[in-house]
């Protein structure tokens, strides 16, 4: 069971690749909330009215989630050592998913992926 911010498509995504059966908003009323808890405790999906597209949304996402924590991360302003220390990577490695990240994008360079990224919500 996750709760999300509408407009997130990131965060749904790195949520159902980690195989979360419920999707509720945060601003939920406490019944749905309890129906979402209903709902997944017998091994049912539920998905909240006002997540479903955002989570359709997601799923047209080119980005991996471990693209999308480079990402956001390189958002952040963290620079390719800084990545890699974070997540236990090495250079090398970083750099080639900006390279993928870059390319899934349509980006021209990293600046222009992040740009495409938060303005498809994706970070």
């Amino acid at each position: 069971m996750v709760l999300a911010t509408p407009g997130r498509p990131g965060a749904l995504r790195r949520a159902y690749d980690a195989q979360a059966l419920g999707f509720v908003n945060k601003d939920a009323t406490p019944q749905r909330l309890l129906e979402g808890i209903r709902n997944v405790a017998a091994g049912k999906r539920y998905v909240d009215d006002s997540l479903a597209h955002d989570l359709l949304r997601a799923a047209d996402m080119p980005l991996t989630a471990r693209e999308l924590s480079v990402l956001s991360l390189a958002a952040k302003g963290a620079t390719v050592s800084e990545i890699a220390g974070r997540l236990h990577l090495s250079h090398g490695t970083i750099r080639n998913y900006m390279s993928a990240i870059t390319r899934k994008t349509g980006a021209r360079n990293r600046v222009d992926a992040i740009r495409i990224s938060q303005g498809a919500g994706w970070v």
